[in-house]
């Protein structure tokens, strides 16, 4: 299986970079109305079958072996259950911007993760790479010209924890994509999780109904968060990571806090000032060296490995 980097997966993972970027303020807008259960079981009942019969259309089966179960129910409780409640309740509870630095040291969760499962072990480079980039989003976040907000002590736990849940997801679920796609896999999990929370989610309203939106705001933010963050976003992801692997495609979450406050911004709910805009300079050019960095490795080994043969 290829590890290395490819245009196509880099590009990829950059569309999911600025997808899930401009996710953090409309998500927002969704959870003015939706409890945070609600919206989320609203949002993966949806998507559970449209990934589903995207597998169905493409892959012409869906089977998951009854060994991989076991796996792939983790998977489900780990990146689409816990995750995202997490993420929806940091979200909810903080300001965009502080929620989002604090889920992007999800790499060095994933690092973390990867090392001790010894599936894919972060070399120096990458570290090296990860802390540059931390330097850029740290402008980014800190370096708007609002006031600092107050803490919000639950929303700040919440993110921290959906930090750590995210690292955990790629290195917990690659092992499932050596038997099948991307694609298949996140039907799955997607379904599942979308099953889990809607049960969730009437248990909560007192055994009754689950509430449906009434804003056409909050429709948007479920269309948004559906389509192109959950079935687009998911599938790119999964691909990033199989081609790539889990500890250099993570460095891609520091692009996040990137593209949410450049978001942030189109949308006027911020002014996009001198350090932002270095630090995401600074964010894009550790990204681009350790891509580089990695495609050089690959050539310098050519030789030798042909030479093996």
């Amino acid at each position: 299986m290829r590890r290395e980097p490819s245009g196509s997966a880099a590009l990829l993972l950059v569309s999911v970079t600025v997808l899930w970027g401009a996710n953090y303020t409309i998500n927002k807008w969704g959870l003015r109305e939706l409890d945070v259960v609600t919206f989320n079981a609203i949002r993966f009942a949806a998507a559970g079958p449209l990934l589903l019969l995207a597998a169905v259309v493409f892959e012409r089966a869906v089977g998951v072996e009854r060994r991989h179960w076991g796996r792939l129910l983790a998977s489900t409780v780990v990146g689409i259950i816990a995750y995202q409640l997490a993420f929806s309740t940091a979200v909810r509870l903080t300001s965009p911007t502080e929620s989002a630095i604090l889920i992007a040291l999800s790499p060095f969760a994933a690092a973390g993760f990867a090392a001790l499962s010894r599936e894919d072990s972060p070399g120096r480079r990458t570290l090296a790479h990860s802390l540059v980039a931390l330097v850029g989003v740290v402008l980014v976040i800190l370096g708007g010209s609002g006031e600092v907000r107050q803490v919000h002590l639950l929303g700040d736990a919440a993110a921290l924890a959906a930090a750590v849940l995210w690292g955990w997801y790629p290195v917990i679920t690659r092992p499932l994509l050596e038997h099948y796609s991307p694609l298949r896999v996140t039907a799955w999990t997607a379904s599942l999780g979308g099953v889990a929370l809607a049960g969730c989610a009437v248990v909560a309203g007192g055994g009754g109904s689950i509430s449906w939106p009434s804003a056409g705001i909050t429709w948007f933010s479920l269309g948004y968060s559906v389509l192109l963050v959950t079935v687009y976003g998911l599938v790119a992801w999964y691909h990033g990571v199989r081609r790539i692997g889990s500890a250099r495609s993570m460095l891609f979450m520091f692009a996040v806090p990137v593209a949410a406050a450049a978001f942030a911004v189109v949308v006027g709910e911020q002014q996009l000032t001198w350090p932002q805009a270095v630090g995401a300079g600074i964010v894009v050019l550790a990204l681009v060296l350790a891509h580089s960095r990695s495609r050089s490795d690959r050539a310098s080994r050519l030789p030798a490995e042909s030479q093996r043969r």
